[in-house]
């Protein structure tokens, strides 16, 4: 018996990362960088829009991404999960680790956690949103017509 397991391509990953990137220019503000991470945490696809803050934007979404994949939960549980741990998210020793908005997990139908995705550069409220479209169209583009 073979195991097949759903995992996330490059296909799914650039329609995300444009589903974003039309949300973003569509909302106007502030430039954003946005990341797509497999189940293990890795780098799909990783895009920063021009004038975007290098030194937090592009890391932080990283961080939101990686969190959302191998913590299995968005970064908005993540953050409700570790607010009364001593230390919250440091507790865990992972300097990648993060807790707020705009980090999405990406799970399919079966329960299989596939992914992540992180928006960073604008409020944790307004990366939340265009994570969530990520999200929305990713899992779309995985449904079968």
């Amino acid at each position: 018996m073979s195991h097949m397991r759903k995992t996330l391509g490059l296909a799914e990953t650039r329609a995300a990362i444009n589903a974003m990137l039309a949300k973003a220019r569509d909302m106007g503000g502030r430039p954003v960088a946005l990341v797509v991470c497999d189940d293990r945490g890795d780098v799909i696809c990783q895009i920063a829009m021009a004038g975007v803050n290098a030194a937090l934007a592009r890391q932080n979404a990283f961080k939101k991404a990686y969190t959302s994949a191998v913590m299995r939960i968005d970064t908005q549980g993540f953050e409700e999960r570790v607010k009364d741990m001593p230390g919250g998210v440091a507790y865990f020793g992972n300097p990648s680790f993060f807790a707020g908005g705009g980090g999405a997990v990406l799970v399919v139908g079966d329960g299989t956690v596939i992914g992540g995705i992180g928006v960073s550069g604008r409020t944790n409220e307004e990366d939340e949103e265009i994570a969530q479209t990520g999200k929305a169209t990713l899992l779309a583009s995985l449904s079968p017509a």
